[in-house]
C-alpha cells in the first residue's frame, strides 16, 4: 500500500499561487428591481433544472457525414449540436409560480441591500460600529470567530487545502457571512454587511470599528487584483476554473480563491493576514462579502456549482447528518438566502 499523501505545509499567510500550486499538485486525479437581473436570474433557474445528460445517444456516423453533422430523426439541425454530437437538453417548464416566486425573493432581497462601504453614510457607518461594539465579547460573536478559525485549523492544515475546501470555499463562506449578518441584524435590523471592491478601492477600509488585540499593520505595496482580473474570472466557464483554476505542470492556480482572495488577505497584512486569526477584525466580512458578491456576478451568466455530494456537501457547523441544515446546494441562491447586492 502506497504511503497516504501528506499536503505540504503551508506558510504564514494564506497560501500564494505558488503553495496552492505545490498543494495542488498532491490531489487525486429598497431597491427596484432590475429587469435583467430577473432574465438572469430566471436563466439560471432554468438551466439548472437541465438533466446531467442528453436525452437520447448520437447517433452512429453515416456515409452522408460525420455523427456531430447528423441529427436523429424529428430534430432539426438546429437542435442539435453540432460541436459534440449530442443530443439537446429538453427545455426545462417554467410556471407562472417559478416567475412569480423569483420575483417575490428579489422584492424581499431588496430590502436587505449590501452596499459598496465607500456608498455608506457616515451614519450609517457609525451605525455598523456601534452593534460591532455591542456584540464584542458576546458569546455568540466569539463563537462565530471560532468557528472560522475552527474551519481554517481543518481546511488549511488537516485537509491541506484539498478539492473538497476548495469546492467548498465560496458556500461556506457565503453561509459564514449570512450567520455574520444575522447576528448584526439581531441588534439593529437595518444593518447589513457592506462590501469592500479591493479591485477599484486600494484603500483597506480601516474605518471599521478595531476590536483589541486586531493589528493592521501599513498594507503592502503591491498584491490587490484589478478589475481587469476580475472581469477575467468572470468569463471563466466553470465553477473550478472560476473559484481555483486548473493548476497544470509549470501553471499556478489562478481562481478567485487564489488571486482575489488569499492576495487580499496577504496585501493587509496583520491579523487579516493569518487564517487562524483573519475573522477577528470585522474588515474580513467586508472582504468576503465582495468574495461572495463577485460570485454572484458569475452565477447570473453561468450554470453549476461545487461538485461535491453527502457530507462533504454539508457546511459545518450549521449541518449535521442527523439534522441536516446548510449545504452548498441551499445557498446557491443569495435571492433564496434572502439578499442582495447594490
Amino acid at each position: 500500500m502506497s504511503p497516504k499523501k501528506v499536503a505540504p505545509a503551508v506558510a504564514e499567510g494564506f497560501p500564494t499561487a505558488a503553495v496552492a500550486f505545490e498543494i495542488a499538485s498532491e490531489w487525486e486525479p429598497g431597491q427596484l428591481i432590475d429587469n435583467e437581473e430577473v432574465g438572469l436570474r430566471l436563466n439560471r433557474m432554468m438551466t439548472d433544472g437541465l438533466p446531467a445528460a442528453p436525452v437520447t445517444p448520437p447517433p452512429a456516423p453515416t456515409a452522408a457525414g460525420p455523427a456531430a453533422h447528423m441529427a436523429p430523426a424529428g430534430l432539426g439541425e438546429a437542435g442539435w449540436n453540432v460541436v459534440a454530437g449530442t443530443a439537446p437538453m429538453p427545455a426545462p417548464m417554467v410556471t407562472e409560480h417559478d416567475l412569480r416566486s423569483l420575483v417575490a425573493r428579489l422584492v424581499r432581497a431588496s430590502q436587505r441591500v449590501r452596499k459598496d462601504h465607500r456608498q455608506l453614510s457616515t451614519a450609517e457607518r457609525d451605525r455598523f460600529n456601534e452593534v460591532l461594539r455591542k456584540l464584542d465579547g458576546k458569546p455568540a460573536y466569539k463563537q462565530l470567530v471560532a468557528d472560522h478559525e475552527d474551519m481554517s485549523h481543518r481546511h488549511h492544515t488537516m485537509h491541506g487545502m484539498g478539492p473538497v475546501a476548495t469546492l467548498r470555499f465560496l458556500p461556506w463562506h457565503r453561509a459564514y457571512c449570512l450567520k455574520f449578518e444575522d447576528l448584526l441584524r439581531s441588534v439593529d435590523p437595518a444593518v447589513t454587511v457592506p462590501y469592500w471592491d479591493y479591485a477599484n478601492d486600494h484603500a483597506r477600509p480601516d474605518w471599521v470599528w478595531k476590536p483589541s488585540g486586531v493589528t493592521r499593520p501599513t498594507p503592502a505595496t503591491s498584491g490587490l487584483p484589478t478589475q481587469a482580473t476580475i472581469d477575467g474570472l468572470l468569463a471563466r466557464p466553470t465553477y473550478t476554473a472560476f473559484t481555483f483554476g486548473r493548476a497544470m505542470a509549470g501553471v499556478q492556480p489562478n481562481g478567485l480563491e487564489i488571486v482575489a482572495h488569499n492576495n487580499v488577505h496577504n496585501w493587509c497584512r496583520g491579523t487579516l493576514s493569518q487564517p487562524m486569526t483573519s475573522s477577528r477584525d470585522p474588515i474580513f466580512f467586508l472582504l468576503h462579502a465582495n468574495v461572495d458578491r463577485i460570485w454572484d456576478q458569475w452565477q447570473l451568466t453561468h450554470s453549476g456549482g461545487p461538485d461535491v455530494t453527502g457530507a462533504d456537501a454539508g457546511l459545518d457547523p450549521w449541518w449535521t447528518p442527523a439534522a441536516g441544515g446548510l449545504t452548498t446546494d441551499t445557498v446557491k441562491d443569495i435571492t433564496v438566502l434572502g439578499y442582495s447586492y447594490q
